[in-house]
């Protein structure tokens, strides 16, 4: 019967967000992570919201046909876990949903930067899934964003949503929070990663959670900024939400452990598939010496040298500007990709998303 409800649970959270993959492996999490009870509970949340937007207790209780006074409890053990994203509905109302996969899971049990049993016991089973768990359809969540020097110098008619400093400047509220990325990578061990674990980026709504949670520090706008010329320093590569404004994240990603970049690095799916991908690698022949820098500095691994020039793999180049940083004649450029631009802000960018999952539906049903 418990097998039941948790492979019920699993089905529902196929439709949260961009969908959490269905694999056997995650039952295990949800058996280790969620009591049956509150697995009956669940069942009642929505699962076509954006991201940091709840539903009231009172619909919640409805939906799973129980008293309020009884599923309100279980809710609140849900969140304390990690499993909900709780907040006020806009009307004032306690609210709940579902922590979606990229924006708190699994994030969530690695921001705090503190290695607890409860991450020791959930471990495992989670980096199995994740290993072998991704959205069934590409899902242009987030976006590649070029590192500061490149808008100094490299581009033309940058758009301010494009340059890290103006996102940082427009936030109303900063955390920082360790790197999950690089967490998971050293307690699996074996990886030889060195980079900043602290430099993984809160803004707005979603740092106000994390802040509330204690999984990570408020900061002021200047330090924000310091850590991103620290992460530019280290070759790390931004990357925030796929939107205009309204970003709520911002990650600071090494290619030899984020779960976005070395899928891509190392052409185990292609690069549009995960990310939306605005600008392209290119180079001013007439400047370029041919010392061999860029091809040393891309975190990709995509630049060779024949002869004196550089040669990009278009295919793999995520745009982002990292290979510019120690060019010394300024001849390493970035062109765009296309005329596509990011979503209008945060809400919009999930509300298509949804639009488009509920579309698929539609043509597979």
């Amino acid at each position: 019967m418990h097998d039941d409800i948790y492979r019920k649970l699993m089905v529902h959270l196929k439709d949260v967000g961009t969908g959490y993959p269905q694999y056997d492996e995650f039952l295990e999490v949800l058996r280790k992570f969620v009591t049956p009870e509150e697995a009956v509970v669940a069942l009642g949340l929505p699962t076509r919201l954006p991201p940091l937007e709840v539903e009231a207790v009172e619909d919640i209780a409805a939906r799973a046909a129980k008293p309020v006074d009884e599923v309100e409890p279980l809710l609140e053990g849900l969140a304390q876990k990690g499993f909900l994203y709780k907040d006020k509905t806009p009307s004032g109302q306690t609210g709940y949903a579902f922590i979606q996969i990229g924006f708190g899971f699994p994030q969530i049990f690695y921001w705090g930067g503190q290695i607890t049993d409860e991450v020791k016991e959930i471990h495992k089973p989670l980096v199995t899934y994740l290993r072998k768990g991704r959205s069934e359809t590409p899902q242009h969540i987030y976006r590649y964003v070029p590192v500061n020097k490149v808008v100094d110098h490299a581009l033309q008619a940058v758009y301010t949503y494009d340059m890290m400093v103006e996102v940082v400047k427009k936030a109303t509220r900063i955390a920082v929070v360790h790197c999950p990325c690089r967490q998971r990578a050293r307690l699996v061990g074996g990886n030889a990663c060195t980079h900043t674990l602290e430099n993984c980026i809160k803004f707005n709504r979603m740092a106000d959670f994390v802040i509330e949670r204690g999984l990570g520090r408020a900061i002021t706008t200047e330090e924000a900024l310091d850590i991103i010329r620290k992460s530019e320093e280290e070759g790390l590569i931004h990357f925030v939400d796929n939107c205009q404004e309204d970003i709520q994240h911002n990650c600071n990603c090494c290619s030899c452990c984020c779960w976005n970049v070395m899928p891509i690095k190392k052409r185990l799916v292609p690069r549009d598939y995960i990310m939306a991908t605005y600008y392209l690698r290119t180079t001013d022949e007439d400047a370029c010496v041919g010392c061999g820098q860029c091809a040393e500095d891309c975190p990709m691994e995509i630049i060779t040298m024949e002869g004196d020039l550089p040669v990009i793999d278009e295919s793999i180049c995520i745009g982002c500007g990292v290979c510019l940083l120690h060019c010394p004649t300024d001849a390493a450029k970035l062109k765009k990709k296309g005329d596509s631009i990011p979503a209008k802000d945060f809400t919009a960018l999930h509300q298509e998303a949804i639009k488009k999952a509920l579309l698929l539906e539609k043509v597979e049903g």
